[in-house]
């Protein structure tokens, strides 16, 4: 198996006041979607976890083309892209019934030794599983300077109970609501998010206390640049660029 497919119906509840698919469900869906894949192929969460091994993802670059709607029926489609010893990249795209391609996504992982907490390199057995496939999304992914300057800061947030996941992690999609929830009213009720890239540096543990500060591009005042820290220690940080509001059809 190279590409794997999978259906969805879009539900009120992952829509936003508009009736449009909030950013980070369409990322939902890319993400539940690369956990059927890797069971399908009889590498999925549980089975890795028998022999105490593991994927984390270390980032995401991803454009989002046009928003779907509350009852829109869409196709999400995986596949793994490349293999380099510890690391693998993953490609996501949406389609609408059309079949056209309304997100698009590339992630980077690395494979883990849970018991040492150490990168292991990829097992040949792994890596034929997936039969990977060399289409790129995103051939590179956006450099990330350091923030110098000043920085708008958010309020202090604490990770919350519904923040972790089935790895006793918090999941990796909450970083990209908290990147978005920091930034102002004005950027949120005006526009909507078209291209977003995020780098995991440490991780936030449950009960943490952690900030999200921002900066407004000089040269377009659409694009932000984001950064998630705790006590001062960078965590997270990341990019938005952002387009005006569509009409709803």
């Amino acid at each position: 198996m190279s590409k794997y497919w999978r259906n969805f119906t879009i539900p009120y509840y992952d829509t936003d006041k508009e009736g449009y698919i909030k950013p980070e469900n369409i990322l939902s869906y890319m993400a539940e979607t690369s956990s059927w894949h890797s069971d399908s192929l009889g590498v999925g969460f549980e089975e890795l976890s028998k022999k105490d091994y593991a994927w984390m993802l270390l980032r995401w670059e991803a454009e989002i083309l046009e928003y779907p709607k509350a009852k829109d029926n869409v196709v999400i489609g995986t596949w793994t892209s490349s293999f380099d010893r510890f690391y693998a990249t993953r490609e996501f795209v949406m389609m609408d019934v059309e079949e056209n391609i309304v997100a698009k996504a590339t992630t980077k992982w690395v494979f883990l030794d849970i018991k040492r907490r150490r990168p292991k390199r990829i097992p040949d057995e792994i890596q034929k599983r997936y039969s990977f496939v060399e289409d790129f999304n995103f051939p590179e992914f956006t450099e990330m300077d350091e923030l110098s300057g000043d920085l708008v800061e958010s309020r202090i947030m604490r990770v919350r109970r519904s923040d972790i996941d089935n790895n006793n992690h918090v999941n990796n999609i909450r970083y990209v609501e908290w990147m978005q929830e920091g930034l102002e009213d004005g950027v949120l009720d005006s526009m909507m998010l078209h291209k977003l890239g995020i780098v995991y540096k440490k991780e936030i543990l449950p009960g943490d206390e952690f900030k999200t500060n921002w900066s407004r591009d000089e040269k377009n005042d659409k694009f932000f640049n984001h950064v998630i820290s705790v006590n001062g220690e960078l965590n997270a940080q990341g990019y938005t660029l952002w387009k005006p509001v569509s009409p709803m059809v």
